[in-house]
């Protein structure tokens, strides 16, 4: 005999029992739990999302370029060149000259010249990798200010964040007092049923649930433009559930944590300057290279008493040394050591602006906490109050208009400590992102 549980399918039975927990196995596995999303999650997406974040490669790529264009200088450098001449007359001497055989000298009025011509350096006084270095500064900083043009992006994702999460706490207090609403107007239309009550109390609360419906839904489409408006900001599409996972408070963080953008911006800039005084001490060293010549010239320029078209060739080492630069190098120095003092200006001007606003948010963090108690004194007192008018009504001695002014005191206090709450945890993920720990 087979007996069938009541309520349940007729496949559902004893036999089949055994293959429940695989059933259910099966119908869990598409309903995942959505994972929460990250604050440092969100900073990186919204960062990759935005377009400048696609400089970063551009710089590298062009900073290699210009490091392969510096690096070819240390190949010999290969030129042809031809030039082609008349002129008005030509050297003519006063005297015989004493050549062999009575000959005279006989120029021709027009020169032509074609050469190729050829400079290798042996030893440029370390002018290229100085160059290099130069270059590989100059990348360092790009980079360092390309982070600090994307570091208000932390900013937005708070705003975003922490103004769904308002709206959904106020959502929440409306849903609650909706129920307790729903609640109240059972027991006055029971009231008005026996007689207790007037029906135009029992229309007073139908009234504010509408209101409250309507209100519900004002919060909702504010908390969907501002989930739309996150998910641009990120590039992917944020669901409506979903939960944000914001860093706990730390024990303590202290005034000398501060990892800022703008400081290893700082940092690049000095090092810059330093990349400049090698390039002049590269420039105060003598230079060595090699050179080589050969052409075709008529008339010969190695042997002017060859006027016909003739081949010549010339090689040496040429020797360049500019030991006197009547100070500029001095004067280069000071410049460079201006800069550096200007850049340490600015950085401490930076780390005292950020002092200063890290010791106001300090000080809203620690005057919330007062107005949270507070807060939470004032709710308690009006859910007392709350509860009195609800006998009250429930007995006809109160009408639904006290019920309704107190129901909205008490959704109001109730949000203003979730505000209060919020705010503090906002202010805090403010500081961890004021000095660059988030």
């Amino acid at each position: 005999m087979i007996f069938f549980a009541p309520g349940l399918p007729k496949w559902l039975n004893i036999e089949n029992m055994r293959y429940l927990p695989f059933l259910c196995l099966l119908l869990a596995l598409p309903a995942r739990a959505q994972e929460p999303l990250r604050l440092e999650q969100a900073y990186s997406m919204a960062k990759q999302t935005h377009p400048l974040s696609e400089q970063g490669g551009l710089l590298r790529s062009a900073s290699a370029l210009r490091q392969e264009q510096i690096d070819k200088a240390r190949l010999p450098e290969i030129s042809w060149n031809a030039q082609a001449s008349l002129q008005s007359e030509v050297v003519e001497f006063p005297f015989e000259l004493p050549i062999p055989g009575g000959a005279g000298l006989d120029l021709p009025l027009y020169r032509f010249q074609t050469t190729a011509d050829a400079q290798y350096s042996l030893y440029d006084g370390g002018r290229i990798e100085a160059k290099q270095e130069a270059e590989a500064a100059q990348l360092a900083v790009s980079e360092a200010q390309l982070e600090v043009e994307l570091e208000p992006l932390k900013a937005q994702v708070n705003q975003y964040v922490f103004g769904i999460l308002l709206q959904r706490e106020r959502a929440r207090i409306l849903k609650s007092g909706l129920e307790q609403l729903a609640g109240r107007i059972s027991q006055v239309e029971a009231g008005v049923e026996h007689g207790i009550l007037l029906p135009g109390e029992l229309r007073r609360l139908q009234a504010e649930q509408l209101r409250l419906q309507l209100e519900i839904i004002q919060v909702k489409s504010k908390t969907d433009a501002l989930r739309l408006g996150l998910a641009v900001l990120l590039g992917q599409d944020v669901p409506e559930g979903v939960e944000f996972e914001l860093p706990a408070p730390a024990a303590e963080i202290l005034p000398s944590d501060l990892q800022r953008p703008e400081l290893k911006l700082f940092e690049q800039q000095q090092q810059q300057v330093m990349a400049g005084l090698s390039g002049i001490e590269a420039d105060q060293r003598p230079t060595v290279g090699a050179f080589l010549q050969a052409g075709f010239g008529a008339p010969n320029p190695l042997n002017f008493f060859d006027n016909s078209l003739s081949p010549f060739a010339m090689g040496g080492v040429r020797f360049t040394w500019n030991f006197v630069d009547w100070g500029k190098a001095d004067r280069s120095r000071q410049l460079l050591s201006l800069q550096r003092e200007m850049i340490g200006q600015r950085q401490a001007a930076f780390t005292t602006q950020i002092e200063q606003q890290e010791v106001q948010i300090r000080t809203e963090m620690a005057a919330i906490d007062p107005l949270i108690a507070q807060g939470q004194n004032i709710i308690r007192l009006q859910e007392e109050v709350l509860q009195q008018i609800d006998a009250q009504l429930r007995e006809g001695t109160a009408v639904a208009a006290d019920y309704i002014t107190q129901s909205a005191a008490v959704r109001e206090a109730q949000l203003q400590v979730e505000q209060y709450r919020l705010q503090k945890q906002q202010l805090y993920i403010q500081l961890l992102t004021l000095k660059g720990i988030l």
